[in-house]
């Protein structure tokens, strides 16, 4: 499985490696100095991924545009962290997700060593046999980072002392660190690590600091090219953790799997899926959010480790008080976690005592409520957005996180209207020529209804609104279209979902700049849901035909959507037609995923080609979030 674990490249480790452990550091000497220009104490300040003079200047503070950076060792390069305990007893969430490189004070191996930030002291001269120092991480950061020193060729972890031999400081020092965790509460750790070197000597007493930020983590976005489809494994609930629940075969996951796999070698992404256990529950989009961090490497190059944030959703029926978060989202750590692959955990344990929240306010946490605006003008790496309103609204502690990164800015927009309320019930994002480089794709419930108006004029109102699926298969079996147009669900649903439409785009224009001319509406029917009087959520919609905006840009230039099954004129699906037509004019190309069974008509509410289908993707293509452009979260220091 190690095939599918690794996005950023590593031909650059040995040469890390090499840079890390060199000695004869500096040409000539430096005095026991903390001058702007003398340092005792350098990191990669200028950030172009190797140390020298030029790093020297304001080593000492942070800002957009200098400061070095640590990455957050959280992933597993050695593949040492276990995904069960003796005997196939199964891990609790918090021991499952404290495995990872930080958690042990070594170094594991040549890829682990690429992911360490580089350090040095520069050689000093004139310092006696009996002079001592100390290089010790600021108080807040003590234990949220480690400081790796070059002894007898081999990299090993700086005792607590921090103490650094006279011989040490005459030839030079070679040093790395690792940051131990992320930021994830400011007021517990901010991110900023001051490491001060002091040198006493004769009675004088020399000191320099520099300063490390932990790079943030960072969502991926849906321009990047699609590396791997993860999907949940067809053998589930068997294969999870070694469960003995009798296998089943899923509704419909063989005719979804195999257009799947039609449209991704379509574009060219011919890689297998990953086959994530599942437990029976095939939602792999509400699992986890891919995302990555990265900081300079080799030549000042991009150096990235991704990062799965598993979703911090707590369900109704959680299997016990030390798992309370989802099973099939513990492939994060039980598969996919390895080299270059780390798991993030974040939720509030006191929601493990609320689980009513999920039952009868939606899964807010769920990832599919969150998405990624793609890069635009003060955001290059893109802005996160997620939906949420009132009582309707994901973990405190996970948007604590997000938000507490710094380079994302979250955005809430208000979802509370739908039935499931996750975002990508009604919008994606794809690649368009000119403009701003993307577009959103939106569901439009009234160009949907007006869809069928004509279909109606047209002779077609005799049809069936649903085609392809038995009767008894669909909500409101033998619906025409012409009744459709008059069926109290579908007229209130459009009302509804038209006026959640409508509010959300009013507030991603205001929040994030997104104008008409930066939107896709593409047709779609929503009904309004029938819920008991004393349901604590009112006026909810759900989709009736396949929701075409709850699809995934593979960032090659195509679009996988749900198959419509919707009315026909001239032997073409309307539906399918109009969406073709509308993403053909910013050179997208639709390819067409039957998901009724397996996805869309599942359950209460079901859901669709994003709902089921996960994602990482080829991270060559992101931007450096250390250079400035444009607006920022201003770093503090």
């Amino acid at each position: 499985m190690n095939d599918h674990k690794r996005i950023a490249g590593i031909g650059v480790f040995a040469v890390v490696l090499a840079q890390l452990t060199a000695c004869g550091l500096t040409a000539g000497a430096s005095p026991m100095s903390a001058s702007p220009g003398k340092a005792l104490l350098r990191a990669d300040t200028d950030r172009d991924g190797r140390l020298s003079p030029a790093d020297d200047d304001r080593r000492g503070s942070w800002t957009d545009v200098r400061g070095a950076i640590m990455l957050p060792n959280l992933d597993d390069d050695a593949s040492r962290c276990p995904a069960a305990g003796r005997g196939g007893k199964r891990l609790t969430d918090a021991v499952l997700a404290a495995c990872d490189d930080a958690a042990d004070a070594v170094v594991n191996g040549v890829d682990d060593t690429a992911d360490l930030a580089p350090l040095e002291i520069p050689a000093v001269k004139g310092v006696s046999a009996s002079a001592r120092a100390t290089l010790l991480p600021d108080a807040p950061s003590r234990d949220k980072v480690r400081i790796f020193i070059t002894r007898d060729g081999h990299l090993t972890a700086l005792g607590a002392d921090g103490e650094i031999r006279a011989d040490e400081l005459r030839r030079g020092v070679r040093l790395a660190v690792e940051a131990r965790d992320f930021v994830r509460d400011p007021a517990v750790w901010s991110g900023f690590g001051d490491l001060t070197l002091t040198i006493t000597d004769g009675g004088r007493v020399r000191s320099d600091t520099v300063r490390l930020r932990v790079a943030p983590v960072l969502f991926q976005h849906d321009l990047l090219r699609l590396d791997r489809a993860v999907v949940a494994n067809p053998e589930a609930p068997v294969t999870l953790e070694g469960g003995n629940a009798p296998g089943k075969a899923t509704p419909g996951a063989k005719a979804y799997r195999r257009d799947l796999r039609r449209g991704l070698d379509a574009e060219g992404l011919r890689k297998p899926f990953i086959e994530s256990p599942a437990g029976g529950d095939q939602w792999m989009g509400d699992m986890f959010k891919a995302g990555y961090a990265s900081m300079p490497g080799q030549d000042g190059k991009e150096h990235h480790i991704v990062v799965n944030l598993r979703s911090p959703a707590v369900p109704p029926d959680f299997p016990a008080r030390d798992r309370p978060l989802r099973d099939a989202s513990r492939p994060v750590f039980t598969m996919m976690r390895g080299p270059g692959v780390a798991g993030l955990q974040q939720f509030d344990p006191k929601a493990v005592d609320r689980p009513d929240d999920n039952l009868y306010y939606g899964s807010a946490s769920s990832s599919g409520n969150f998405g990624t605006i793609p890069p635009y003008d003060g955001y290059p790496a893109g802005r996160i957005i997620y939906g949420g309103e009132g009582e309707f609204t994901p973990d405190a502690t996970f948007i604590r996180m997000l938000e507490a990164q710094g380079h994302q800015a979250p955005l809430a927009v208000d979802t509370s209207w739908l039935g499931v309320g996750h975002l990508d019930e009604f919008l994606h994002f794809v690649p368009k020529q000119g403009g701003k480089g993307w577009a959103m794709v939106i569901a439009d419930p009234q160009l949907g209804m007006d869809l069928l108006k004509q279909v109606a004029r047209d002779g077609g109102g005799g049809q069936p609104l649903v085609q392809g699926i038995a009767p008894a298969d669909t909500p409101f079996p033998g619906l025409t279209v012409a009744q459709a147009l008059s069926k109290p669900e579908l007229v209130n649903g459009t009302r509804i979902a038209a006026a959640g439409v409508e509010r959300a785009l009013r507030q991603l224009r205001d929040g994030a700049g997104i104008t008409e001319e930066d939107i896709i509406r593409l047709p779609a029917t929503f009904t309004r849901l029938d819920l008991p009087d004393d349901y604590p959520r009112k006026d909810l919609t759900l989709t009736y035909l396949p929701d075409i905006a709850n699809g995934i840009s593979t960032g090659t230039g195509g679009y996988l959507a749900p198959a419509q099954h919707g009315p026909r004129q001239n032997g073409q699906d309307v539906f399918q037609q109009a969406a073709e037509q509308a993403l053909d004019r910013v050179g997208v190309r639709v390819h067409w995923i039957e998901d009724w069974d397996y996805a869309h008509n599942v359950g209460t509410a079901g859901g669709d080609i994003h709902c089921v289908t996960n994602v990482q993707r080829d991270l060559s293509g992101t931007a450096p979030w250390w250079r400035p452009t444009g607006r920022r979260t201003p770093a503090k220091n």
